[in-house]
């Protein structure tokens, strides 16, 4: 059929020259499961449902599914992975005691706490004659009914023995504690011990290959070799965005979590540490849940404020002051983490936990502490160091010692890395001028364009490098642009000056005893 179509039309469509923005947040955990999980040992599982998809794969009463259940409680947005292990064949679980004795002379009650004061608290009526068997008998009939509990247990002659499910050390952290008082009857706890014998790490992250997660829940605080070796090579990789930061979490004594953190060195770790008590009538950390829930929780909690679809998070941040803190989003890297709440835990009991000058001892080995806010009713997170002191030569160096500041820095390196990606995915290089209507790259635009970056990190939607005209000349005068015409390559070495974090201020107040000159 003949057609006649004049004057002719060709018509293009481009893409839209607007800058990429930073890859959405992932969340690795890694965890031992149970014979009931149907998770392959070893596999990666990928983008695990809500809505207790973990209790399936994993084991309901499992470490791995308790850590996710955590994370999950208000992070329900993140994409979540995890990589299950079995137990070691040769491993021992942890197991602990509290013991009653006596009869009662008085009607009561007593709470029994096993490993959660939010999740496994038991409370218990106790009638006039009950003796120690009665009551130990009535904690093991309501223990039995709690769901998804990483522990058993079980009544015997007035004792409640709890045994951790998994074998190894995580079981070790569980709490044990036993609140109020009943004439007649006395109460002891024997804390959670003998746990030993993890699983091999060696490998466990080879079915990731190069997938980037910018958190990974590790619970083996006195192993982190492996975990560090796949993320310190990741946090400037060549040619490539693939760092992130592990979690962790550990219940000692101040000696001993400053001795663990001290000799660690990476801007890929963070190390919550805890107070391991020691009562009567309780054994466990400052805070009565087991530790790692702490890091399980904080990964959430960070994923929700960095991604970039910008989720509410008004109740995770102080934003009375910046309505647009309410969101998460890149942006929420330069804001500082302490003071950040932790609503699923109870406040710490009066004579637990650290003092002040421990606390400072503590964040300078390498490790971050949570504890009670002023007022004394809520759960709040201290500053959140990473594990780094020095540099490669041993000097002192503040660059990475901040979560904030490899946060705010990643953020604004994925910025820069993604967008000279595109703008420049075809371009010619030259020494010479630029052709009108042709994909061309000299010095003199890609310094127009590196400035061009730093305005967007600088500005309101990102916050985490400093703004203003004075910053800009400063950027533009330690900008060295270098180009080799016959490899071509261009060599961009930059500094930028980050969005730091309010900690602390010191001022003097003068006393005056009148208002005249």
């Amino acid at each position: 059929m003949t057609v006649i179509r004049q004057p002719r039309v060709n018509v293009n469509i481009v893409p839209s020259s607007e800058e990429v923005q930073n890859t959405g947040q992932k969340i690795l955990f890694i965890g031992q499961k149970t014979a009931t999980g149907t998770a392959t040992a070893g596999a990666l599982n990928e983008n695990i449902a809500n809505g207790g998809a973990e209790d399936g794969l994993f084991g309901s009463t499992s470490m791995l599914a308790t850590l996710i259940r955590a994370n999950k409680r208000r992070n329900q947005q993140i994409q979540i992975d995890a990589i299950a292990l079995d137990d070691d064949g040769s491993s021992t679980k942890a197991a602990g005691t509290i013991s009653f004795t006596g009869v009662a002379t008085e009607d009561g009650s007593l709470t029994v706490i096993l490993g959660s004061e939010r999740n496994y608290k038991i409370e218990v009526p106790v009638s006039t004659g009950d003796t120690n068997t009665d009551v130990a008998t009535k904690i093991g009939v309501s223990a039995s009914l709690i769901e998804g509990m990483p522990a058993t247990a079980i009544a015997s002659s007035g004792d409640i023995l709890v045994e951790a499910v998994n074998g190894g050390t995580f079981g070790n952290s569980i709490p044990l504690e036993v609140r109020g008082i009943v004439a007649g009857i006395g109460s002891s706890v024997t804390g959670m011990s003998g746990g030993a014998t993890d699983p091999s790490l060696t490998g466990v992250f080879d079915v990731i290959g190069d997938q980037r997660y910018q958190a990974i829940v590790w619970p083996y605080p006195d192993a982190t070799d492996e975990v560090r070796g796949l993320l310190d090579p990741r946090f400037n990789a060549d040619g490539k965005v693939l760092d992130g930061v592990a979690f962790t979490a550990k219940n000692d004594t101040f000696a001993n979590i400053v001795s663990l953190a001290t000799p660690l060195n990476s801007q890929s770790l963070v190390m919550f540490g805890g107070s391991l008590e020691s009562e009567t009538n309780y054994s466990g950390g400052d805070v009565c849940e087991i530790p790692m829930l702490k890091a399980a929780i904080f990964a959430g909690y960070r994923g929700l404020r960095l991604d970039i679809d910008g989720f509410s998070i008004a109740d995770l941040v102080i934003s009375a002051n910046g309505p647009l803190d309410s969101f998460g989003g890149p942006a929420l890297a330069s804001k500082p983490y302490f003071n950040t709440p932790f609503a699923d835990f109870a406040p710490v009991k009066v004579g637990r936990g650290f003092d002040d000058q421990e606390i400072e001892d503590i964040k300078n080995a390498g490790a971050t502490v949570l504890g009670n806010n002023t007022a004394g009713n809520g759960v709040i997170c201290g500053e959140v160091v990473t594990t780094y002191k020095t540099d490669f030569a041993g000097n002192p160096d503040i660059t990475y010692v901040y979560l904030n500041y490899v946060d705010t820095a990643s953020q604004a390196r994925e910025y820069f890395y993604n967008n000279y990606r595109k703008r420049f995915a075809q371009s010619r290089l030259t020494e010479g001028d630029l052709l009108k209507g042709r994909d061309m790259a000299n010095a003199e635009l890609i310094r127009s364009y590196s400035k061009r970056l730093f305005q967007d990190l600088s500005g309101v939607d990102f916050v985490l490098l400093q703004a203003g005209e004075d910053a800009l000349i400063f950027f533009d005068t330690n900008l060295i642009i270098a180009i080799d015409m016959a490899q071509g390559k261009v060599t961009i070495q930059m500094t930028v000056p980050l969005v730091t974090q309010l900690r602390e201020i010191a001022a003097t107040m003068k006393i005056a005893f009148s208002t005249e000159a």
